[in-house]
């Protein structure tokens, strides 16, 4: 066979199609293939942009075409301004506490409170800005920050590459291990940060002290190490080792130096950046700490629209003792709000409702409460009322405070609409309602069926389905007890979605191809055919704190499809499969059934199954049967043809007695003990 590149040449040569196809392509190779937009990147100049670079329009948005770095060498400043989220939940926050305590200011907090350290420390920081990950929490758990410069350190080593210095920065931070200069020049830079070089103005620093550069040359090299430039700081030994000769260093140890700054250049973060975001770490970890119902309830304004980010809140909430309240027509607002009880959910965390409609009812409910369900809908009437909206609020129990089931709501819901609609006709077509006559807030009195409550799980799966959350159980529930003996994760630890938060470190969130355990009920089931005819599926599982879907590939599927329904609670392990821009996933590896409340403990329990040999159809039928009931039962075969007992490891059994059944069908009467 010819290689590649004389087989293109030739048909080049032969083909003017082929020959056409290259020659165009070779022009257009190496150029732009689209304009991009730097996010957040504003442009400040004291004339008209236009009068020093090129624009451009990219969709609404005029930029320049330039890219950033041409723009810097010409001489332009380029602003970098976030929109970060909790900026909006702390103004929230100060606004609920003013209500209270009108004198309060965010300002004049004490930065050295321990309660606040305490609970950093101890890892209980979901909803804290930058520490929300997981792996965040176990690494604050190991510092246990103890001063504001600490948090500064965290914010700055918790990113990838630097990330590998953390260990040492504990260590001796605690004093496991001995800080050490080989250059005593260094303590006075490094003493902060324990001997460890985490920022870029400390580079700037050596730079000046041992090697006498100016402040400017100093920066230079700061922009090198903070734009990844590694072929600008090479440039740059020479003259660093050469200054520091003059100060009688020894020339290993500053070579020695100077690499481990080229290595910490790929991921060095710059000190002012991270002292301002250690400032609204510590902002937020206060209000956490001092006023947690008022802080929880804005975070959870925030995530509004995003039940997953809901779902994890509102189990902290219930972590740290706050009890939230589920919606409520009748003295809930828009977003959510501090009750004396707790926490009251918003009612524009109800999917399919609006806040323009939202805003009309609480209006109209301030002006005269609602006496009861028709009034709610004849006072809305012609409102932007309609349906799906009343529904929502029924499903969610917002308007459980009327006294009625929900059931009854439903059922006399299309009719009182309907019944508003035909009198608004009526009004228009010159028709006059007697009832009309009294005015708007004389009504009749609306005689509908009472009817009995919906099922709890109706009632759990109506309200996860409009909020995300289930104010009338949890599905997990039923199954309890074995719930408190499993150790597993929180599925809030594990979930990464594409729109996570703003500025986050690329890290791994729960343990990046790591196994794990979790457990949840099924919500949601689908089975597929692969490319080889065989069966797999994936799964959506709950818990308490979010959901998470899960991959089960043939061979484990053949082994537990039995239990795979839907509502059914099971205990998977496997893989986190973390891909960027994409939410979490679990390969599982294993899967078992959970045990609902009350059934006997299958764990220290054995089945015995007689078997004309190992090698039998009925012994291979048996190990089938057991592959569809998976379980904790130690299973031991007796072999009649050998006359020994053998253990089956693949798997435990379940003790359902429709396994048993089955067992006894294949295997005869007498051949099943379970004992």
């Amino acid at each position: 066979t010819l290689p590649s590149d004389v087989q293109i040449k030739m048909l080049y040569d032969s083909s003017e199609e082929v020959r056409r196809l290259i020659d165009v392509a070779t022009k257009v190779e190496g150029m732009p293939r689209h304009a991009s937009i730097h996010p957040a990147g504003i442009v400040i100049t004291e004339r008209p942009v236009s009068e020093y670079v090129p624009l451009a329009v990219n969709g609404d948005v005029t930029v320049t075409q330039f890219d950033m770095d041409t723009v810097a060498k010409l001489g332009l400043v380029k602003f970098d301004f976030l929109g970060i989220r909790y900026l909006s939940v702390i103004e929230e926050t100060e606004n609920m506490i003013r209500k209270k305590t009108p004198d309060f200011d965010l300002a004049k907090i004490d930065y050295d409170d321990p309660a606040v350290y305490r609970m950093i420390s101890a890892g209980q920081t979901l909803g804290v800005f930058q520490l929300e990950k997981s792996g965040m929490h176990q690494v604050l758990r190991r510092l246990k920050p103890t001063c504001f410069e600490d948090l500064i350190a965290v914010i700055a080593l918790y990113r990838p590459g630097p990330m590998d210095s953390i260990e040492t920065f504990v260590r001796r931070k605690h004093g496991e291990e001995p800080i050490t200069y080989e250059i005593p020049e260094l303590k006075e830079i490094l003493d902060v940060t324990y001997g460890c070089i985490v920022y870029q103005e400390q580079v700037m620093q050596i730079f000046r002290l041992l090697a006498d550069y100016s402040l400017a040359r100093a920066d230079l090299v700061r922009r090198a190490i903070s734009k990844k430039k590694a072929d600008v700081l090479e440039k740059e030994r020479n003259a660093f080792l050469e200054g520091t000769a003059r100060h009688g260093i020894d020339p290993k140890k500053a070579t020695a130096l100077f690499d481990e700054i080229a290595a910490f250049a790929d991921y060095a973060f710059n000190r002012n950046h991270a002292a301002a975001y250690a400032m609204l770490v510590y902002r937020t970890a206060y209000l956490k700490a001092r006023y947690p119902r008022e802080y929880m309830a804005a975070l959870m304004s925030s995530v509004v629209g995003r039940t997953d980010k809901l779902a994890e809140y509102t189990a902290e909430c219930a972590r740290s003792g706050i009890r939230v309240l589920p919606p409520d027509v009748g003295t809930g607002e828009i977003g959510f709000s501090v009750t004396r009880e707790g926490i009251r959910f918003g009612l524009l965390a109800v999917k399919g409702v609006g806040r323009q409609f939202l805003e009309t009812v609480i209006a109209e409910r301030n002006r005269r409460k609602f006496t009861d369900f028709p009034d709610l809908i004849r006072r809305l009437s012609g409102r932007e009322l309609n349906r799906r909206q009343v529904e929502a609020l029924i499903k969610c129990g917002a308007l459980d405070f009327f006294g009625e089931t929900r059931r009854t709501l439903i059922e006399a819901c299309e009719g009182l609409i309907a019944a508003e609609q035909n009198k608004a006709r009526s009004a228009v077509s010159g028709q006059m309602d007697f009832f009309s006559l009294g005015g708007e807030d004389v009504a009749p009195q609306t005689d509908y069926p009472r009817l009995p409550e919906y099922e709890r799980r109706e009632l759990i799966a109506f309200e996860r389905d409009a909020i995300g959350t289930s104010f009338s159980g949890n599905p997990l529930d039923d199954y309890a007890e074995d719930e408190k003996k499993t150790p597993h994760t929180p599925l809030s630890e594990l979930r990464r979605s594409p729109d996570d938060e703003e500025d986050e470190p690329d890290v791994p969130a729960g343990g990046e191809k790591e196994t794990v355990s979790v457990l949840g009920v099924v919500s949601t089931l689908t089975e597929k055919d692969t490319k080889n005819g065989d069966r797999m599926a994936f799964l959506t599982i709950a818990d308490r704190t979010g959901e998470i879907e899960v991959i089960v590939f043939p061979k484990l599927f053949r082994r537990v499809s039995a239990c795979l329904k839907p509502e059914s609670g099971i205990a998977v392990t496997g893989e986190v499969d973390l891909k960027e821009g994409a939410n979490a996933k679990i390969l599982a590896q294993s899967i078992r059934p959970l045990k609902k409340n009350g059934e006997e403990d299958e764990r220290g329990r054995t089945l015995y199954l007689r078997v004309p040999s190992l090698d039998s159809p009925e012994a291979k039928r048996a190990v089938d049967e057991i592959g569809n009931y998976p379980g904790e039962i130690r299973v031991v075969f007796y072999d009649l043809s050998k006359k020994t007992y053998a253990n089956y490891t693949a798997h435990g059994a379940s003790g359902s007695p429709e396994l048993l059944a089955r067992l006894t069908e294949a295997l005869g009467e007498g051949s099943v003990v379970l004992r």
